[in-house]
């Protein structure tokens, strides 16, 4: 019997789209299901008092042998409820039966959506990552802008970012500026991670599959993606092999974060000190199949497929 594969994604990610035709040339088979649809564009029934019959759409969840909750978002309520408490309600009581729905399958979830958002929080990642040995930058996550003006001042080079991700831009590493430091009193209504800047000697990034270790060293030419290679479009990726210590310290730094995948960015100081920057749970990694020459797509569908 041909094995199923529920992916939860968005309909035109590049990564899901790739994993579902590479699941084919496996022999097995993969749907993907939009989380952000329901309940809009599909029903969900659940019956028998086992809770295993259940029906989303015209996906039943006893044909899946496994889910991989690639970059599932919540259910997109209808624009037709104009209260917001009304708004508020439905959208946790979608949530509530889709998940319920999803673990009383009883179905393997990779990676499981509640260790996802718990490893993705910084302050909690650098702090696993600092006790497991890893060097992390001194860091301040803050709402004060005093607070973020003396971190400044204690630093020759200060970066910040986000503390999470958005759909509608990319948010980069940036150096902090004289000009932004006019602009702190932002920070009362969002706060921002603070870091000492780590000087770029070699950067690395890491996709974990499991036991599995896949390293790329990037490479990058344009002078403003020290700070984020990511701003460098003919960024270069070269696979390379990690110190044995440090590949023992990333694997007990996902089983700690309970996932089984991830990406994580660490970053080597022309002297040779390496830093860990942050692990992201659900990273991109098919650029390292593509330019690095590595095999993750087909580690991912073996571990789907197990």
């Amino acid at each position: 019997m041909t094995r199923r594969i529920l992916i939860l994604s968005f309909p035109d990610d590049f990564h899901a789209l790739a994993i579902q035709k590479l699941l084919e040339k496996h022999g097995a088979a993969a749907d993907i299901l939009d989380t952000s649809a329901f309940p809009a564009a599909y029903s969900l029934t659940h019956s028998g008092s086992d809770f295993l019959d259940i029906q989303l759409g015209s996906y039943r969840l006893s044909d899946y042998h496994a889910i991989w909750n690639r970059r599932s978002h919540p259910p997109k309520i209808q624009s037709d409820i104009k209260n917001s408490d009304e708004a508020s309600y439905a959208a946790r009581e979608c949530a509530h039966a889709l998940w319920g729905a999803l673990y009383a399958s009883k179905i393997p979830i990779y990676n499981d959506p509640e260790a996802e958002r718990r490893a993705g929080h910084k302050p909690y990642q650098l702090r696993l990552a600092h006790e497991l040995g890893f060097r992390i930058p001194e860091t301040l996550i803050t709402t004060s802008p005093d607070a973020a003006r003396s971190f400044a001042e204690r630093h020759s080079q200060v970066i910040y970012k986000g503390l999470g991700a958005v759909t509608w831009m990319m948010l980069d590493t940036r150096p902090l500026t004289t000009e932004d430091l006019d602009d702190l009193w932002r920070l009362r209504y969002a706060p921002a991670i603070f870091q000492e800047y780590i000087e770029r000697g070699r950067e690395y990034r890491v996709s974990l599959v499991e036991q599995d270790i896949f390293a790329g060293e990037v490479t990058v030419s344009h002078h403003e993606a020290r700070y984020d290679w990511r701003l460098d479009d003919n960024h270069d990726i070269a696979a390379v092999e990690l110190p044995g210590d440090v590949r023992t310290k990333l694997r007990l730094l996902l089983r700690s974060l309970n996932l089984h995948s991830g990406a994580v960015d660490l970053r080597e100081t022309p002297d040779g000190t390496l830093y860990f920057l942050e692990i992201n749970p659900t990273g991109q990694f098919l650029f390292l199949d593509i330019f690095g020459g590595m095999d993750i797509g087909s580690r991912f569908c073996k571990m789907l497929l197990q």
